[in-house]
């Protein structure tokens, strides 16, 4: 059998955007599919929860963060060759961006179970909508490490002229990050995009000195999505 040729009388995995902040930003399609399926496995319980009780959604939910990934991805996959379908949706976004269900896929691909896309927002398209960057050519880095001397490496790395950058930061390293990418990139462009879809959605654009001057005095709750922009 196939990748392209799944069992019949298989279930099928979906793998399912859900809303990165407003939860009006669901779709049509993810809510019949969440009504049809016979579980749904996520990262956060809690998270998954609240979307499913906001839209009067009552179905079985089964975690699948990172440390037990491979041993719960068993008992899925034994449900979707008994016939059963699945969903399985992240915390906020699209699936396996920053988060787990890669190896949920991939085992489910090895046996000829088929995976069906019902995609939704995501943050990483989001902030570069919002930024007023190119495009056209982009990359993304993920979160950078946490240490100063492997971040600053990470950082030259990853920014090259010409291409837009995208990375997810915390609250608690976000001032350290902006203030090794002034040193390594001083001349360096910032978007940084906070509470994306929600009431008090922010975006402070503008060079690097800007950037770190504005966040200076600010409490930092949440994640934050850094777009960067290296001209030349």
């Amino acid at each position: 059998m196939t990748e392209s040729d799944p069992a019949t009388d298989f279930g099928t995995l979906y793998m399912c955007g859900t809303p990165i902040g407003n939860l009006q930003d669901v779709t049509l399609r993810l809510l019949e599919i969440l009504r049809d399926v016979d579980l749904v496995a996520c990262e956060d319980t809690r998270r998954t929860m609240k979307l499913l009780s906001n839209f009067d959604l009552r179905k079985p939910v089964l975690s699948l963060y990172r440390h037990v990934e491979k041993g719960r991805a068993e008992r899925i996959l034994d449900m979707l060759e008994e016939g059963k379908s699945v969903a399985y949706v992240s915390d906020a976004g699209m699936p396996t961006i920053s988060d787990p269900g890669a190896y949920l896929v991939q085992a489910a691909r090895e046996r000829g179970i088929r995976v069906a896309l019902v995609p939704g927002p995501s943050s990483v398209s989001g902030a570069l909508a919002l930024s007023g960057f190119p495009a056209d050519r982009f990359v993304f880095g993920g979160f950078p490490p946490r240490k100063p001397r492997k971040r600053k490496e990470f950082l030259k790395e990853w920014i090259l002229p010409g291409v837009t950058a995208v990375f997810f930061e915390s609250p608690h390293r976000l001032k350290e990050s902006l203030t090794d990418l002034e040193e390594v990139f001083p001349d360096i462009e910032v978007c940084l995009c906070h509470e994306m879809t929600k009431v008090h959605e922010s975006c402070i654009r503008g060079n690097i000195q800007d950037a770190n001057r504005q966040i200076a005095d600010l409490k930092l709750l949440g994640e934050w999505v850094m777009v960067v922009r290296l001209t030349g």
